[in-house]
């Protein structure tokens, strides 16, 4: 080829190569599979391009048959640990968490102060979207156990995987559990240790971040020997992270904030809702679980808001700001602004909220041991072992939540008992607010019209004249909302994970007969356990009950005359508690008045929970026969799997003893599980014209589960190279997965918990003085008020507290049906072989997934925003919440039914692409080694599909949302000579709105063109402002990292910066996507910021 058409070539490739990496997001954004064979597995072509070259047969993840990658058909990306260290990412769930095959939503650190289902602090893998319980994990070709803390973990946590010690990260993406068993439906990821230990090398790490918090440090050490019978191998890794806030990071420094657009296309924050309509201080900050207040539940004033050494009526201490009767703000003071303001007692943005932590304190060793010895004879027999043993302990703080117990009527502190100290009569409290003459000219110009009606003077047109003054009402029990410093607001979590692996391999000399030979076998047994625990600390709901006299016919605080069942720590050390004590109320997040109080009513929560695993395996494998396009192998084996968890809570944990906690009953239980499988690959034709090879893989996996019986797994595999250089490849396989143990044994979690109810009317929406209803004022979106009409309740006539205690029932289920799938890819992989200047090759993959009978685990909360916010109004969920339908005026909820569910149907669908290109230029007469690696993963579909009892379909498609973004997108570009290399990595992320029926329209405060929906920022075109919308959207997103490694024979140093643009993640209203403080989490953006890092390694 002459020079001229090979640097045409060469140019084509590296243009290609370019577009893709800093192409335009028109490229990544086409809709038509065709044009986007941009992404895919990392190329299976490696070696040569003879299909008959020599080249290292191993173990490839996908088959249990010897291949190499060059000629595997199934479809598998590999990601090296190298690679992956100098380009900034370390930890294994971060290196799985951000793979292009990766979808959905991704628990990570950023959720440490959420109550997750495997646990706190745990990280978990995600492929396709379908769920970490569809993605099986394993480490060196075996299944990695799963672990946690607290209730039933079913995952295995990837943040606990030894990354010092990996060599490679296999991800295959099609299902393979007829191949490696159930759990493999979203596909698997093998984790491949380090085996070719020589000596001893030490490895060192440390990260720092721009923003303070955050920093990392590690160390590996490892040392092996190989000897002519065997090797043996130890590796110690250690790694330490600090804690980064949410203060510490400028786009999460703040608060959580309306965060709309504009009809002209701006951004806005400001919140007007509570200044224009109240006279409210105007803030930024959303105005959200406000604190510092008291609830008098017998009286129109509903909650009172403290104002030390002020009252605009006769509770001392405390102000009501806006009037039970017409909506408008009271200001007495003649400040100009509302006697309080909303703001000022809102727990979003305290400084509790601000030191929170985005990123936990997480410390971790692991220690590790490996080896091979082979005994003497033909059989070639070899033992091997397997030896680790993992500790993580991390710990975490949040904001404290709201405290709102119930005070009664005779407590010696109770505002509303007049006998107490500072207690007032609340009836001649709220009477002094109707009859405080600006209050009474307030709402004399509101009913004004009202009063002309009746013939009521303006004069004479106040609250005394409707008859609304209550007088003397004596004692009455009150609620007070605070929030109590370290309540409920910071965890701790141990994870030790042991794994044992030992057995046997060698040759099968006897099998060597015929056409039979080459045949080997292997034998082992495998052990692990995982042992967890949790603590959280807050405060004893029972306690606080007694020392406030809930327990008691004369309400005398520690005392128990109604004889209510109490655990045997509750009465000992009980001290009265002053709930209305200033040191509660002041600083929104406030404390008791003495550390007796505190000392009493503080205790922990905690769990130990244990999850073991042992599996005896036993396979062989070998040639068969010949054929004209070479050797059938095949390989056959059993394999024994047993399952034990036993979480035990403490009484606290058990009977939901912590104030607004569930208590939760861990869960104990065990299975196990036989299974029986055969692969056979037939290397059909080989070296003819347009068949320079043709594969056929066959496998089939027989599973007899304990409970669920036995089930068959069958999968096809073929691979057709018409050429040397072009692999055309699909594959059809079956999936089966039974429920795990979380899902079979999670102990009853029967207790009540705090749920909104959206069929009930805001208090803006209700005039109290005349009863009616006012659309105008009503926040709520109009398929709530449909929803909860379809379901008997009339949003417009219930009234009262939306917030309230629920029970919810919630379980394990053995009632529930097997997961099955069918799946299927078809794809090609091609390796230019026209040039032997430079190096190009593209691989893509068609992949389609179809899941019947999902298992899905919904939360109280979420059975209720289901079933009130279906966009489709078909949600199976309603049939969950039973209510109380007696009175339309308090049609409260009484029971939710939180159990495990069989959904019909998931399905994801998608293109992988990969693009490689190689090439040595020269320049000033020195070799400069280039090479570009492009992957990407094209979401076509991703869906969800529920058939009501009746046979109504409540259908749902995600791609292009949060978590399925159209197009994502990993490339890698080096550049190396002499002992220096460059690497150059960027993350793309395509841009992501909400589902088209969820996006809000264009509107006002006052939903001037009656939309259903308010615009928090705007005041509307009919007073000279726009209409604005919430932000539910995200722009595309590109992460770019940079480094600058320098190798010699011995050691070798890394420079480098992750997020070197210090790019920011995107900004969204917290009411539409999961986020914190108006930054998405959980989709894979940086939530760090830049970070400089270096990374050292000696071999001695």
């Amino acid at each position: 080829m002459n020079f001229k058409n090979t640097w045409l070539y060469k140019s084509l490739a590296v243009l290609t190569s370019s577009a893709l990496i800093f192409g335009s997001s028109t490229l990544l954004a086409q809709d038509e599979i065709e044009s986007t064979d941009v992404e895919a597995e990392v190329s299976n072509v490696v070696g040569s391009a003879d299909a008959n070259a020599s080249v290292e047969e191993v173990v490839v993840t996908g088959s249990r048959l010897k291949r190499s990658t060059f000629t595997s058909i199934s479809p598998l990306q590999i990601v090296t640990a190298e690679i992956s260290r100098e380009a900034g990412l370390v930890n294994a769930a971060d290196i799985l968490q951000t793979s292009t095959s990766a979808g959905g939503q991704q628990i990570d650190l950023t959720f440490s102060g959420f109550v997750l289902d495997n646990g706190p602090g745990s990280r978990t893998v995600n492929l396709r979207g379908l769920g970490a319980n569809r993605t099986l994990v394993m480490i060196n070709g075996r299944r990695m156990a799963p672990g946690g803390a607290e209730g039933a973990p079913y995952s295995p946590d990837s943040g606990v995987i030894p990354s010092g010690l990996v060599s490679q990260y296999e991800i295959l993406t099609d299902g393979a559990s007829s191949v490696y068993g159930s759990d493999a439906i979203g596909g698997v990821t093998n984790i491949i240790l380090k085996q070719d230990f020589d000596g001893l090398k030490i490895e060192g790490r440390g990260t720092k971040p721009k923003y303070s918090g955050g920093d990392n440090r590690q160390v590996s050490i490892t040392w092996g020997e190989t000897y002519d019978k065997g090797f043996v191998g130890f590796g110690l890794d250690y790694t330490k992270d600090t804690h980064a806030t949410y203060g510490s990071r400028p786009w999460m420094a703040e608060c959580r904030k309306n965060y709309e657009i504009d009809s002209e296309g701006n951004y806005r924050s400001n919140d007007l809702y509570y200044a224009v309509t109240y006279g409210m201080k105007q803030t930024d900050c959303v105005p959200t679980a406000l604190a510092g207040r008291t609830y008098v539940s017998s009286f129109a004033t509903g909650s009172i808001y403290y104002t030390p050494g002020f009252s605009n009526g006769g509770w001392g201490n405390f102000s009501e700001p806006v009037s039970p009767y017409g909506g408008f703000g009271i200001d007495t003071d003649g400040d100009g602004l509302a006697d309080a303001s909303y703001s000022d007692y809102s727990l979003n943005g305290t400084e509790y909220g601000q030191s929170g932590h985005l990123y936990p304190n997480f410390e971790f060793y692991t220690t590790m041991g490996y080896g091979e010895y082979t005994f003497e004879g033909d059989a070639n027999v070899t033992a091997f072992f397997e030896a680790m043993y993992t500790r993580s302990d991390d710990d975490a703080i949040s904001s404290p939540p709201q405290l709102f117990p119930d005070v009664p009527a005779m407590n010696p502190y109770n505002l509303c008992n007049p006998m107490a100290e500072n207690g007032v009569d609340c009836g001649l409290a709220q009477d002094a607010l109707f009859t405080n003459p600006v209050y009474t000219a307030g709402f004399g110009a509101y009913y004004e019209g009202l009063c002309a009606s009746y013939g009521i003077p303006l004069a004479g047109c106040t609250p005394a004249t409707f008859g609304l003054l209550s007088g003397p009402v004596g004692a009455v029990p009150t609620l007070p909302i605070v929030s109590v410093v370290g309540d409920r607001s910071s965890r701790e979590r141990t994870l030790e994970n042991s794994r044992i692996v030992a057995g046997f391999k060698g040759d099968v000399p006897f099998m060597n007969s015929g056409s039979l030979a080459n045949w080997e076998f292997e034998t082992y047994v495998s052990y692990s356990k995982s042992s967890g625990y949790s603590a959280r600390y807050g405060i004893r709901g029972d306690r606080l009950d007694l020392a406030l006299g809930n327990y008691s016919i004369m309400n005398i605080p520690c005392q128990n005359d109604l004889g209510i069942p109490m655990e045997d720590d509750v009465a000992p050390g009980c001290v009265a508690v002053n709930m209305y004590a200033p040191s509660l109320y002041e600083g929104v997040v406030g404390d008791f008045a003495t550390q007796a109080e505190r000392d009493y009513l503080f205790d922990a929560r905690e769990f130990d929970t244990d999850y073991e695993q042992t599996i005896l395996g036993a396979s062989m494998a070998g040639d068969l026969y010949d054929l004209p396009g070479g050797t059938v192998q095949a390989s056959i084996g059993v394999e024994y799997r047993k399952d034990k968890i036993t979480s035990m809570p403490d009484a606290v944990a058990r009977d939901g003893l912590f104030f607004g906690y569930f208590s939760d009953g861990g869960a104990m239980g065990e299975k196990d599980m036989k299974e029986v499988f055969v692969e056979v690959e037939a290397p059909l034709l080989a070296g003819k014209r347009l068949a320079k090879e043709l594969t056929l893989n066959v496998s089939s996996r027989l599973t007899d589960d304990e409970i669920y019986g036995s089930n068959t797994t069958e999968s096809v595999k073929v691979g057709w190279r018409p050429v040397n250089s072009l692999l055309i490849r699909g594959t059809y396989g079956t999936a089966y997965r039974s429920p795990n143990l979380r899902e079979l044994f999670l102990m009853n979690q029967t207790g009540f918990g705090t749920i909104f109810d959206p069929c009930y009317a805001p208090d803006e929406a209700v005039d109290l003085f005349t009863g009616e209803y006012n659309a105008e004022n009503d926040p709520r979106e109009q398929q709530v008020l449909d929803n909860c009409f379809a379901n008997g309740v009339d949003p417009t006539v219930a009234t009262g507290f939306a917030s309230y205690s629920v029970e919810q029932a919630a379980g394990g289920s053995l009632t529930l049906d097997p997961e099955t799938s069918d799946s299927w890819t078809a794809g090609f992989s091609w390796d230019q072989e026209f040039s032997n200047e430079f190096d190009f090759a593209v691989s893509s993959t068609y992949y389609e997934v179809d899941i019947d009978n999902t298992i899905v685990e919904p939360s109280g909360q979420y059975i209720v925003n289901d079933c009130y916010n279906s966009l489709t109004g078909n949600s199976p969920f309603c049939s969950r919440i039973t209510r109380d339908l007696s009175n339309p005026a308090d049609p409260y909820i009484t029971l939710l039914d939180a159990g495990f569910l069989n959904r019909d149907n998931e399905k994801a669908r998608g293109v992988d692409v990969n693009v490689n290109f190689g090439d040595v230029l020269t320049i000033a007469g020195k070799p400069y080694e280039l090479a570009v690696d492009i992957r990407g993963t094209r979401v076509i579909e991703r869906s969800t599909l529920f058939i009501t009892d009746t046979g109504e379909e409540d259908f749902n498609e995600y791609q292009g949302q949060w978590g399925f973004a159209k197009w994502k997108a990993n490339s890698y570009v080096t550049l190396e000579w002499d002992q220096w290399r460059v690497l150059w990595t960027t993350r793309y992320i395509s841009d992501v709105d909400q589902n088209p029926l969820g996006i809000d329209p264009f509107s006002d405060i006052y939903d001037t063109n009656f939309t259903g929906t308010y615009g928090d920022t705007c005041e509307g075109e009919a007073y000279g402002d726009l209409t604005c919308r919430d932000v539910g959207y995200a722009d595309d997103y590109f992460v770019h990292s940079l480094s600058l490694t320098y190798e010699e024979d011995n050691y070798g140093i890394t420079v480098g910066a992750t997020n070197i643009l210090d790019e920011a993640p995107p900004k969204v209203d917290g009411t539409e996507i999961t986020s914190k403080n108006n930054a998405a989490i959980g989709y894979g953006y940086d939530m760090l910021g830049r970070t400089v890092y270096v990374n050292f390694g000696y071999k001695f």
